[in-house]
């Protein structure tokens, strides 16, 4: 027997009904090319390539079956992207909706706080910040052109932003109750008591300078105590946070009511009348 690597080789009639209808199909193109027509029968034709032509057929099928399935997930896949184009872009319809309503809903509130302030008070938009920076400004589209002045008091629904620390000719730039450099006459609203609001960012402020015993409560609100002649008395600043007694001095640390990194329209308030010139009383 010859060296076959090893493996033994299977006879013939044992490697299976593939061999066995490659045989017949031999036979047949053999019995059709080589012997005469009038020694043919139609009925042994048709038997003998009965099995090629249902192999043939069945490859057929399956080709064309496979060429819809490729169509047709090819045409899902097209819907598929315009589906997820659709939805993307009524998604960021809904959200510029969301925006628009939003921004309309401050724009009104403000013009209904202007309505109950002053008719002189100035309507804007902050259109760039600078927060959370330490030192961290607002800028509004409004300046000079509409008749701003610096230190004017600025405000929203929700309590006191600051004061317009600089102008331009048709912007400002707000300097937040926040900023470790500005100070606001303030008053507590249950003892009354007054003293000086100091920013010291990140939305809080300490309030120095008041009476040793004064007793001050946490949650209690801070307002404007208009001492300073800059804002308005009674204007809401924010809810005491913290009392806290360090080496015999008490802080009192304030949570300033409005969200100053969160805002999108804010009221310019007017002047408050300016303090007379008084003449000192002559000694005689």
């Amino acid at each position: 027997m010859a060296y076959t690597g090893g493996l033994k080789l299977k006879p013939f009639w044992t490697r299976g009904p593939f061999l066995i209808v490659v045989f017949i199909w031999a036979l047949h193109f053999v019995w059709v090319f080589i012997s005469p027509v009038s020694l043919r029968s139609q009925a042994f034709d048709t038997w003998l390539s009965r099995p090629l032509l249902q192999w043939v057929n069945a490859r057929h099928q399956k080709e064309v079956a496979r060429a819809e399935g490729t169509r047709l997930l090819g045409d899902v896949l097209v819907e598929n992207q315009q589906l997820k184009e659709q939805i993307q872009a009524l998604q960021n319809q809904q959200r510029q909706w969301d925006q628009d309503r939003e921004s309309l809903g401050g724009l009104t509130q403000m013009l209904d706080l202007q309505k109950s302030t002053s008719a002189e008070a100035t309507v804007a938009e902050v259109i760039y910040h600078t927060r959370p920076r330490f030192f961290g400004t607002l800028v509004i589209n409004k300046g000079v052109s509409e008749g701003l002045k610096i230190d004017q008091p600025v405000i929203t629904a929700q309590g006191v932003i600051g004061r317009v620390w600089s102008v331009g000719s048709h912007q400002s730039t707000i300097l937040p109750v926040d900023a470790p450099n500005i100070g606001m006459a303030v008053y507590l609203s249950t003892s009354k008591s007054s003293g000086i609001l100091q920013g010291r960012s990140e939305n809080l402020g300490e309030i120095l300078y008041l009476r040793s015993e004064t007793s001050v409560q946490t949650g209690e609100s801070i307002f404007t105590s208009g001492l300073d002649n800059i804002y308005p008395r009674g204007l809401l600043v924010g809810h005491v946070k913290e009392v806290r007694s360090e080496g015999g001095a008490t802080r009192i640390l304030v949570q300033l009511a409005p969200r100053l990194d969160q805002l999108r329209y804010v009221l310019i308030l007017p002047h408050p009348t300016p303090l007379e010139s008084l003449s000192e009383p002559v000694v005689q």
